[in-house]
């Protein structure tokens, strides 16, 4: 199983979003990753922290509705990430001008390399795709998001 595969069958989906920017949307998803077991209780402030930093030195939010927020910190031995989506879409200041309503936050250990890079281009180039997306919205549950993150 390649890099993008194994990554997405360990990925937390958060659907529907409920938060109105791009700081709670953050804040939600890592209490999912929390919840889920992906990240520890007493880790997630400190990963909010390296997401938040990031955010703050350039936005992570892209056109045609997609944000990729991440950050590089040491709670995590190997990447993890959270798949959220949110119905109505919220103001994110996206250079388009839209409206975000597919966000993935990655938490990168500082190790690494070419892995994370490898599912960030598979990872984009599904999600530039404006039926992908779509579908991605009206899917009811995991499974049928991963499905369609799978191609």
């Amino acid at each position: 199983m390649n890099t993008y595969d194994t990554m997405l069958e360990k990925a937390v989906v958060v659907s529907p979003l409920k938060s109105s920017d791009i700081f709670g949307v953050i804040a939600e998803m890592l209490d999912a990753m929390v919840a889920s077991g992906v990240l520890d209780a007493g880790k997630r402030d400190e990963a909010q922290q390296a997401v938040v930093r990031r955010e703050m030195s350039a936005s992570t939010t892209m056109t045609d509705e997609i944000a990729l927020p991440h950050g590089r910190t040491d709670v995590v031995d190997e990447l993890v990430c959270a798949i959220g989506l949110h119905r109505d879409g919220f103001d994110a200041d996206a250079p388009d001008g839209g409206l975000t309503r597919v966000v993935v936050l990655m938490l990168v250990p500082p190790s690494a390399g070419a892995g994370y890079t490898t599912f960030l281009a598979n990872l984009s180039r599904t999600l530039m795709e404006g039926d992908k997306r779509d579908a991605l919205i009206d899917a009811s549950d995991r499974e049928s998001v991963l499905a369609i993150l799978r191609g």
